[in-house]
Parts: C-alpha cells; structure tokens; sequence
C-alpha cells in the first residue's frame, strides 16, 4: 500500500520542479524582450521626443500672443495651495483667414511673437517651432548604432534563469 502512494506521488509535480518551470518561462520572457530592445523597442517611446512631423512640410509663420488664460486647479494636498495653469492665446493669418490657437506658457508675455509652422492644407493645425525640431543628418552620413545594454543584461539574465529553472527541474 505504502508503494502504491509513493509511485502516485511521483506523477505530481514537486514544489521545486514547479518553481524551476517558473523560472525557464520567466527567463524565456526576458530573452523575448531583450532581443526586441536590442532590435530598437523603446520602453518609454514618448521620452526627448517632439510631436513633429516626419516629413515637415508645415510653413514657418510668426504668431501673436494675445490673451492670457489663467485655470485654477484644485490643490494635490488637503489644505494646500490651489496651482494655476497659465495658456496663452495665440493667433495668426493664413490666405487673409485668422486663426486662434492655445499654446502652454513658455514665459510669454502680451504682444510678444512667436515661431510657429502650419500645415499648408489645413492651416489650423500647427506646433510652435523651438528651432530644436529633428537635425537633418546628410545622405551619406551613416546613422550611429546605438546601444542597448539593457537588452544584453536581459538577454544575460534570461539564459541564467533558464539555467536555474532546468537544474531544479531536473
């Protein structure tokens, strides 16, 4: 009787073969996700990134700033200070028709002027150029490699619980 509850218990699976299968799909996931950040994934894609079009067709025109717009927003802390969010109104002519945009505060003052581009075909769309849109790199100009050490210390780290996970199922 004894034997026969011992050649059962064998069929279920160990604790520590559980965690070894734990371990091999846990470092089978991070050799998938290092090698896509080695292949350019970005983690944070919207980090030191303007929302510029890539091919910038937009025409540079000069805006004026004319009204300052002022929202009061609830404080973060119980008894706090309420913050003010400061917008400014902009406007700008296009063909003889004007138009009026929003933009954030960037230490504008009333009557100043700003660089803007538009699109040609729909002349409300716009961004405020900083003159800090992409570089242009020259056509025989090799792009730089960039490295991507997470994605090897990923890839390292994966294979060694991989490694792990074998040894305690095995």
């Amino acid at each position: 009787m004894l034997t026969m509850l011992a050649k059962s218990s064998s069929s279920v699976p160990s604790g520590q073969s559980i965690i070894g299968f734990i371990l091999v799909c846990t470092g089978l996931g991070l050799i998938y996700f290092g090698i896509k950040i080695m292949q350019g994934y970005e983690l944070f894609p919207q980090e030191n990134r303007q929302n510029v079009p890539k091919e910038d067709n937009y025409v540079p025109i000069k805006a004026k700033v004319l009204q300052k717009k002022k929202q009061k927003l609830p404080p973060l802390e119980k008894g706090g200070e309420p913050r003010i969010f400061v917008q400014w109104k902009i406007g700008y002519e296009v063909n003889g028709e004007k138009y009026d945009q929003i933009v954030d505060d960037d230490d504008l003052q009333k009557g100043d002027f700003i660089d803007i581009k538009y699109d040609p075909d729909d002349p409300s769309r716009f961004y405020v150029d900083n003159g800090s849109a992409a570089e242009e790199t020259e056509e025989n100009e090799a792009p730089e490699k960039e490295s991507h050490p997470f994605g090897y210390a990923a890839l390292g780290f994966g294979l060694l619980l991989i490694a792990l996970g074998l040894i305690m199922i095995l």
